[in-house]
């Protein structure tokens, strides 16, 4: 160990003990957090979503534990499947949703961490056109994005 090394003690966690649905809504809890990332595991049931957002300066990796997710961005939508993984640039607007018959477990990694909430993956978040124009009050709406991410949810 360096001198500057502070000394580490390896912590496992049950991720199963995060696991937790709301009929409400998305919910999501922290795992893990340092200065550098945060971990965080997404539960979402049949027919949820998560309202599309911006993470100005934050790189978002998103992957499936459990389930099916669709992950949709201006330019394009992505399914995962159980144990596939997807990188969102920072700067890039996107929103999930669970389309499937079945329940999603997603963990989410965020880095660095200052933009990511800690907990806060449900309906009372931003709305859809906020989160995408958060970081620059000018920005045009991209009903686009949002349209799709309802699309098959019929709201």
């Amino acid at each position: 160990m360096s001198a500057t090394a502070l000394p580490f003690e390896p912590i496992a966690v049950d991720l199963r003990d995060y696991v937790t649905f709301d009929l409400d809504g998305a919910t999501g809890r922290r795992v893990f957090a340092t200065d550098v990332l945060a971990v965080d595991l997404v539960c979402m049931e049949p027919g949820q979503l998560i309202q599309a957002r911006t993470f100005a300066t934050a790189d978002a990796i998103y992957t499936v534990l459990g389930g099916r997710t669709w992950i949709v961005t201006d330019d394009a939508e992505v399914t995962l499947e159980p144990l596939q993984s997807l990188l969102v640039p920072a700067g890039v607007p996107h929103g999930l949703r669970n389309d499937s018959v079945d329940p999603l477990i997603l963990q989410v990694v965020v880095s660095p961490p200052d933009e990511a909430p800690p907990a806060n993956f449900g309906p009372s978040g931003l709305d859809a056109n906020e989160a995408l124009s958060q970081d620059d009050p000018q920005a045009p709406r991209r009903p686009p994005l949002v349209e799709r991410l309802r699309r098959t949810l019929g709201g």
